[in-house]
């Protein structure tokens, strides 16, 4: 009798033992794949041994060059190209220099609504996601993808997350709208729709109360000079209607000082309102892929010249 309970005892021992292990593995992969997509090539042409996939294996894909999954929403996502290829020779290696893209917004939070009563989220996402894929495509810099899950996620998280990632460069996406004292309403389809086709164009902030202010107005007046450089034009609705400081009226760059996700950023740090979505023409030239890739490139032609500029010693992570 004593041996049966003893063996009993031991049996219990081990699975309280095995549920904590797999109760552990869960927790600790469970932000990183609500929070974080990065996508980096491996350094050498080297061919790596083929493993099978888990059918648990979480969406995030850090460190390989395997596609992300099929989307049911529509949104292409480009598969990473097979070899390494630097486009050009001042730009630093892509495993010198890290780039984090935020998403502006989450899906239950979407921000505003286009003219056409979409979310901003949408607008924020896809163009997000089309740059991400860009810059992975060129080889030139590493990119991170915040909340790519849509989370309900703070923006000091957001802002954490890219210095746990010892991020070089942050770019919040965002898209943009006016005051509800500006808006008209127009019927669209079935609905009842609220727009406002007074203003459009592009515009940046970022915080002169964050670590890195100095290097932060250096690259929003960049991407400022290389959007306008490409065609675009900058918005100064939010000097008269939010009496935000505007830095650089040529150049769209405006002061957003207590801005958490800025403020809270340890790398230089802009947000970039890429279109005003309640100006009904401009919400339909931001549908159009030519016309955001159009913006993309200007945003990587940015990005080279700003980290071409920096120290090789703050390239590396």
């Amino acid at each position: 009798m004593i041996w049966r309970c003893g063996i009993f005892i031991s049996l219990l021992c081990f699975a309280q033992t095995f549920h904590n292990a797999l109760a552990r593995a869960a927790t600790d992969g469970s932000e990183e794949a609500e929070t974080v997509e990065e996508l980096a090539e491996t350094p050498t042409p080297t061919p790596a041994k083929k493993s099978k996939v888990s059918k648990a294996e979480p969406t995030t894909t850090l460190g390989t060059t395997k596609s992300p999954p099929s989307r049911p929403d529509g949104f292409s996502i480009a598969k990473p190209p097979s070899q390494l290829e630097y486009g050009s020779a001042s730009a630093p290696p892509a495993k010198d220099f890290l780039v984090a893209i935020d998403i502006g917004h989450t899906k239950n939070r979407g921000g505003a609504t286009s003219a056409r009563g979409v979310s901003e989220y949408v607008f924020n996402e896809r163009l997000s996601r089309e740059l991400f894929n860009s810059l992975q495509a060129a080889h030139q810099f590493r990119s991170l993808l915040i909340n790519p899950g849509g989370g309900d996620i703070g923006l000091v998280k957001r802002a954490q997350v890219a210095n746990q990632r010892e991020a070089n460069l942050f770019i919040a996406i965002h898209h943009d709208s006016v005051k509800d004292s500006f808006l008209k309403e127009w019927q669209f389809g079935d609905s009842a729709e609220k727009y406002c086709d007074d203003f459009h164009g592009f515009s940046i902030f970022f915080s002169r109360k964050s670590m890195a202010a100095d290097a932060s107005k250096t690259f929003a007046m960049q991407l400022g000079e290389a959007l306008v450089k490409a065609g675009f034009t900058p918005t100064l609705h939010h000097v008269a209607q939010e009496h935000r400081p505007i830095i650089d009226p040529a150049k769209g760059v405006y002061a957003f000082d207590d801005l958490l996700v800025l403020k809270n950023a340890k790398m230089p740090a802009v947000l970039l309102e890429c279109g005003v979505i309640v100006n009904r023409n401009e919400e339909q030239d931001l549908n159009s892929p030519k016309y955001r890739a159009r913006i993309i490139a200007a945003i990587e032609n940015a990005i080279s010249n700003f980290a071409a500029s920096q120290p090789s010693a703050a390239r590396t992570n």
